[in-house]
Order: structure tokens, then C-alpha cells, then sequence
């Protein structure tokens, strides 16, 4: 097959040097399809001509239905939590709507996306890792958990919105006089001046703009991953699996439609997570081998695979 991963046109190279989920996710998809003996090219949604690919794979909204317009059959991935916060009314919806019923076929790295849309041509895909680039190191039981977090914080528009959960993060480590690091861009700069008093907590470590290269250093370096979130368009999202795969396990909120094991599932609740870290460490070996099994099975190249079975569907 020769297969067309759509730019996203967001700025952000391919692959991204620091932050860009979609870059990452088009990247390792047009990584895997080669590697799997197929053909794969990355290429701008207007540079695209008639019957010039088996298969065109779109990630961006506006860019299917800019396909759908040159007359160009494709298949779209939502990868934008926008479309919940907004609303069915939005703007964002709509759009996002248009190109899933022009798709061949919508992915959706969320079960509750494929309800939420109610479109024949919704079907849950989740998101992988890259297992050759996070891997686990072998780890003994920590007398001193370092709590990490990596995420992007903010909600449309407004970086002082707290949609990761970093005060959760922070508020669990206090409880247990743990060390805790919050990697992410250095727009996270602007949530932390809104919430001054998390810098009073010593031994809170904060990290801006780390480079791709160094992520699985950061997560060697801690023992338990911490991801309260309360909306994704990924369940689970990329940092989840690739905490998995560096063997972390895992204290976290999402979909119950999805299985996820080597997590400890819990709220927006300080003393739930207190549970869930209280068993991790109490059962610390289980959960090491259930965090790594889960980031093998959801490698990129298992995902590819199954995507590729999805694009015969379409030749």
C-alpha cells in the first residue's frame, strides 16, 4: 500500500523536537507502516492529487474537509478535547463533525468519543508508545516514591485552568512529604503565576521544554506516574503509555470503558490517590510488570498493524 500520513500544519516539525502529539503520533505511524514493508510518505493536505495514495490518513479537521473538497477519499483521527469543552454548538464540533461524515472511516482515540459524536463511522483506536526509545530499567521497591506529572496544562485558552490535575499531584505528594516533577512547555509557566502557592511546597521540582530526547531520562529518574485529568481525547493519553513503558506505574482518571493495567484508577480525590499510592508501593513488583506488559502490547507497531488491517478495508 502506499499510504499518505496528512501534516498536520501546525508549525511544529515531524518528527517534534519537545511538545506536538499529532506530529508524534504522524511520525510514528509513517515509521511503522515502513518498517511493516508498506509505503508511507508525510505530506501537506494541499499538495495531495487524485488517486495518488491507497490510502490518505488526515489528523486535523479543517484539513479533511479540505480534502473532501479536492474530491480525495480519506480517513480522520480526532486528537482534539475541544469538541467536549465547546460543546455540540461549537464551531469545533461541527467542524470535526463534517469530517467524520465525509470519512471513510473516523478514529477515535476515546470510546466516549464514539458516543458522543453518534456517527456510524466513529470506531475507538487508542494511542501507543514507542518502545524502542521508553523502556523499563530494572527498579527496586522506592523508600522515597518521586511523583512525576508531564503534561500541558490549560483549557481553551485559559493556562490557569487546572485540566491535568497538577494541584492533585502536588496536594498528594504534601501529604506524604514526597519529591514531585512537573515537566511540560514552557506555557505552564502561565498556570503556575495563577497558582503561587504550589511554589511554597520545597520539594517541588518544575521542569519547562524538555527536548523528546531527554523525556525518558525524566521517567527513569521517578518511580510513580501521576495523571488526575479530567478531559482527553486519548484514554489513555500518550504520557500514560509511555510512563507505562518506562515501567512507572501509574495513579490516574480515566474512561472506566477502558482497561488500563498497571493504573490505580482514582478521581480528583487527594486521599483516593493516597489509596492507590499506599497499594502500588505495597504491591510494587505487581504493578511494575502490569504498567510493562500494557506499554508492550499498546507499542506503535502493534498499533500499526492494526491500523494497516484497517486500511485494507478501504483499498
Amino acid at each position: 500500500m502506499k499510504i499518505c500520513q496528512v501534516d498536520p500544519g501546525c508549525g511544529i516539525p515531524i518528527p517534534p523536537p519537545a511538545w506536538g502529539a499529532i506530529e508524534k503520533i504522524v511520525w510514528e505511524f509513517h515509521n511503522n507502516i515502513n518498517k511493516l514493508g508498506h509505503t508511507s510518505q508525510i505530506n501537506m493536505a494541499g499538495y495531495i492529487n487524485q488517486g495518488e495514495y491507497d490510502i490518505v490518513h488526515c489528523h486535523v479537521a479543517n484539513l479533511a474537509n479540505q480534502l473532501a473538497e479536492q474530491g480525495i477519499p480519506y480517513i480522520y483521527q480526532l486528537h482534539d478535547h475541544h469538541v467536549v469543552h465547546y460543546g455540540k454548538d461549537s464551531h469545533v464540533y461541527k467542524e470535526n463533525l463534517k469530517a467524520i461524515e465525509g470519512s471513510l472511516i473516523s478514529l477515535m482515540p476515546a470510546r466516549f468519543l464514539v458516543d458522543y459524536f453518534e456517527n456510524d463511522k466513529c470506531v475507538y483506536f487508542s494511542h501507543g508508545v514507542n518502545t524502542d526509545e521508553f523502556y523499563p530499567i530494572s527498579k527496586d521497591k522506592p523508600t522515597e516514591p518521586k511523583l512525576l506529572m508531564v503534561a500541558n496544562n490549560g483549557l481553551g485558552g485559559n493556562q490557569a485552568f487546572d485540566r491535568k490535575g497538577f494541584t492533585f499531584g502536588v496536594g498528594l505528594a504534601a501529604l506524604n512529604n514526597l519529591p514531585i516533577t512537573i515537566a511540560g512547555p514552557s506555557s505552564n509557566k502561565y498556570f503556575f503565576n495563577e497558582h503561587l502557592w504550589m511554589l511554597n511546597y520545597p520539594k517541588l521540582n518544575l521542569v519547562f521544554d524538555l527536548p523528546n530526547s531527554k523525556l525518558l531520562e525524566l521517567y527513569h529518574e521517578h518511580d510513580i506516574f501521576v495523571h488526575p485529568t479530567i478531559l482527553e481525547a486519548g484514554h489513555p493519553n500518550l504520557t500514560m503509555v509511555e510512563a507505562a513503558a518506562a515501567g512507572l506505574p501509574i495513579i490516574a482518571d480515566w474512561e472506566h470503558a477502558t482497561d488500563f493495567h498497571g493504573a490505580w484508577r482514582a478521581p480528583r480525590n487527594v486521599f483516593e490517590m493516597d489509596r492507590g499510592l499506599k497499594d502500588i508501593l505495597q504491591n510494587w513488583n505487581t504493578y511494575r510488570l502490569k504498567t510493562i506488559n500494557t506499554g508492550k502490547q499498546l507499542s506503535w507497531e502493534n498499533r500499526t498493524k492494526d491500523l494497516l488491517e484497517i486500511y485494507k478495508q478501504f483499498i
